[in-house]
């Protein structure tokens, strides 16, 4: 008896269509997502470039997440966290040439450069003149240590990015016209100060703390702002180490050291016959935390 052929089921091939699921569009090049990311590795001068190009790459590079990320890159800085202000407006504060004798006392100007940037990580810090210093500090009135030891610990300082910047200026300890005396200064402050109302309109302004002076043959100015948490970290105690990174003794150009957590300058000295070094703060309103902080030294 002949087998009976079993029914073979053709295959059927598949059909695609072009509007299935699996259809992908052209790709555009017009991608904000890509072309912020793009934004973010450009310097400031290619990003405003960028953004008189056209409407749509204006609104790209305007946009708060590529100036953030530029304005940390810039400053080798880590995240702050909340800001008051736009980024953009952030970093045009810090890198369009203002420093604080814009606002006020120009006539008493000569010359600055920027060091760099630090972070507060905690609100308390130490103002010292010398980059030496005891391992105890004797704890007394910061009138008091200031003048006895020319440092102290200054706390409810405001917490985050801050400026350092060095400044060279007409004699700020008097108002005499005809004094052609010069004087260094740290001048530091909190990257968002400059766009406070308080400090633009002059209602925010520098107490002073007390001063510190020597009374003979000084070899050098040098001042530093030291994060108090970070007072025994490694790079603090590199920074210490002047003789890494002082001039040598007939080098009379300042010199800076700026570590994650503190700032230090020095200028070696010709000849004098001492040296005044002040101590200035400035409070964001009466009762306000501290968001600028000045070492300034005079020859005498």
């Amino acid at each position: 008896m002949a087998k009976r052929l079993k029914r073979i089921t053709a295959i059927c091939s598949c059909f695609s269509s072009p509007f299935s699921s699996f259809y992908r569009p052209p790709f555009s090049f017009y991608e904000d997502d890509v072309w912020i990311e793009i934004s973010k590795h450009l310097d400031a001068k290619s990003l405003m470039n960028l953004a008189s190009t056209c409407k749509w790459f204006y609104k790209v590079v305007t946009e708060d997440c590529v100036w953030k990320y530029a304005f940390l890159r810039d400053l080798g800085m880590p995240d702050p966290g909340k800001v008051s202000f736009k980024w953009k407006n952030i970093y045009a504060s810090a890198f369009d040439g203002t420093h604080s004798y814009l606002f006020r006392q120009y006539e008493k100007h000569i010359d600055w450069m920027r060091i760099g940037a630090f972070f507060l990580n905690s609100p308390a810090a130490l103002l010292t003149e010398k980059l030496t210093f005891p391992r105890r500090i004797a704890m007394d009135t910061i009138e008091k240590m200031l003048e006895n030891m020319g440092l102290c610990v200054i706390t409810n300082i405001k917490t985050g990015i801050w400026i350092a910047d060095l400044q060279l200026v007409r004699c700020p300890v008097c108002d005499l016209n005809t004094c052609e005396g010069t004087m260094q200064m740290l001048d530091t402050r909190h990257f968002e100060l400059f766009l406070s109302q308080g400090y633009q309109n002059g209602s925010w302004d520098f107490t002073h703390l007390g001063s510190h002076e020597t009374r003979r043959d000084i070899a050098a100015a040098s001042g530093a702002i030291i994060d108090l948490k970070h007072l025994n970290d490694a790079s603090t105690a590199e920074m210490l180490k002047t003789k890494t990174w002082f001039g040598k003794d007939d080098d009379l150009q300042p010199k800076a050291k700026i570590t994650l957590h503190a700032v230090a300058v020095n200028t070696n000295l010709l000849i004098n016959d001492g040296l005044k070094v002040k101590f200035q703060i400035m409070r964001a309103g009466t009762d306000g935390p501290v968001v600028a902080i000045r070492i300034s030294q005079q020859l005498l």
